[in-house]
């Protein structure tokens, strides 16, 4: 019994010795030498480096260090050329050898002591060899039509080869990053669906198939569970693709999609905190008008509640105050009433001018941007005030001679008014136009269709005149 302890202590000593090793990869790229290589892992289109090293006279150099790798697929470049990529599945998959050249280091590429990164080489072989019967068989389509059926079925079967081959290959890398990897390779295909020619509306039910299916289905070859996925260049890439070319792209058809996916992410924390930054980073700098309010319904329900857990502290605060600041004013929502005293001392209320079109045009006289900006809005107005639009606009000054000046000096003959209370701690005390229309910085503008809800927000005059050319040529169709 007692041979039997000593035996287990010193199997897990020996592998405690093993573990600590970290990792050890030697790299021979023959016809350079006193060269530095470099060593860099994925994260999506990023790639950032974490060790170097330098060739000796035989083109031989060695990365090492006491801490093991992270699983992930790793790349060595030189002179700011990319050699090579490299898969590390764990921790006992770290000491491995490496050889290319440079008459081809796609071509030459080898490696000892590695099953794992030879099977990978002979998928991207294999990979490329169908491709090019595919680009072939595509080819002979175009000069032949009568073939066209022919060659369609043919695709067909390169790609069930190219599938069978991937199905062998997970199996025999069960558990490691490759085999993760292949099967993430390709999105899911669609069935045919049974719409005989001549159905009423064919293309558009074909177009509701195929895009719930891929909505749906999308993500179904990618295993969230596998945190080693975030660092590759599939991860990312594939929910990027998801959002901005899969699905519609409209506010409230992607909302529900980012709880689905969220909930998919959700079977490891270091994935789904990926995925939630990228998406929360993907709409709160949106240049799509409008699609703030994805980011705005993150923060709400997953940041605000807690359920970015890692976010707190003054992050969590600037995201408070993003959401509150923009909660009010967003595209499709009905505008909050301004009630302001104008500069003869009326009180004017959004609400009371009846125009097919309202602009909200926020401004500070002091402000260098809002001088250059003002000016030009005036230009857009005059332009289309007789098709029935109108201008609200708002002096964030406090000082009444400043804002009078301004409008004298720029002939603003539009609706002017200001708050005309002090502010405390940067909140408005009389409209609270600063908190409703996000009026942080200036200038600000919105457009209000003729029920006051918005169409457009953080207008140029630019952009303001090509959405209002846009809706007027709708409304003359």
């Amino acid at each position: 019994m007692k041979k039997t302890v000593l035996f287990i202590l010193f199997f897990l000593l020996c592998m405690g010795e093993v573990l600590a090793q970290g990792y050890r990869i030697e790299v021979t790229v023959d016809g350079v030498k006193d060269t530095t290589l470099y060593m860099a892992i994925y994260s999506g289109a990023n790639k950032y480096a974490i060790d170097t090293t330098v060739t000796d006279s035989k083109g031989h150099a060695v990365f090492q260090k006491d801490k093991p790798l992270h699983g992930g697929m790793y790349l060595i470049a030189m002179g700011g050329v990319q050699i090579l990529d490299f898969l590390i599945s764990d921790s006992l998959s770290q000491h491995f050898s490496i050889y290319t050249n440079t008459d081809n280091y796609y071509e030459s590429l080898k490696f000892t002591g590695s099953p794992e990164n030879m099977a990978l080489l002979d998928f991207q072989a294999n990979l490329q060899q169908q491709q090019k019967k595919i680009g072939r068989l595509i080819e002979r389509s175009k000069n032949d039509e009568l073939q066209a059926q022919a060659v369609k079925d043919s695709i067909a079967i390169v790609e069930k080869e190219v599938q069978a081959y991937i199905k062998v290959n997970r199996e025999k890398h069960k558990g490691k990053l490759l085999a993760t990897i292949l099967q993430a390779a390709f999105p899911p295909t669609a069935p045919e669906p049974n719409i005989p020619e001549g159905t009423p509306k064919r293309d558009s039910l074909l177009w509701v198939h195929y895009y719930q299916f891929n909505k749906n289905h999308f993500f179904d070859n990618i295993d969230f569970s596998d945190a080693r996925l975030i660092y590759t260049p599939i991860l990312k890439p594939r929910v990027e693709e998801y959002f901005t070319k899969t699905l519609i792209q409209a506010p409230d058809s992607l909302i529900p999609q980012v709880d689905y996916v969220l909930k998919l992410a959700g079977v490891n924390h270091d994935m789904y905190s990926t995925v939630f930054s990228q998406l929360f980073n993907k709409y709160v700098e949106a240049e799509i008008m409008g699609m703030e309010k994805v980011a705005i319904y993150i923060g709400e329900n997953y940041i605000l509640t807690g359920k970015a857990d890692w976010i707190e502290g003054e992050a969590k605060e600037k995201i408070k105050d993003f959401v509150e600041h923009n909660r009010y004013s967003l595209i499709g929502m009905q505008a909050k009433d301004l009630k302001l005293q104008s500069i003869t001392g009326q009180f004017e209320s959004i609400y009371d001018i009846n125009s097919p079109y309202l602009v909200l045009v926020f401004y500070e006289p002091d402000c260098g941007h809002c001088r250059k900006q003002v000016p030009l809005i005036y230009e857009v107005y005059k332009k289309y005030k007789n098709k029935g639009v109108q201008v609200f606009a708002v002096c964030g000054e406090y000082k009444y001679d400043k804002w009078v000046k301004f409008v004298t000096e720029n002939n603003l003959d539009w609706i002017n008014v200001w708050d005309g209370y002090n502010k405390q701690d940067d909140v408005s005390i009389g409209s609270h136009f600063r908190e409703y229309y996000n009026v942080y910085s200036t200038p600000q503008v919105y457009l209000l269709d003729k029920d006051k809800k918005i169409i457009g927000r953080r207008l140029s005059a630019e952009v303001l005149e090509e959405i209002l050319e846009h809706e007027l040529g709708k409304n003359n169709e």
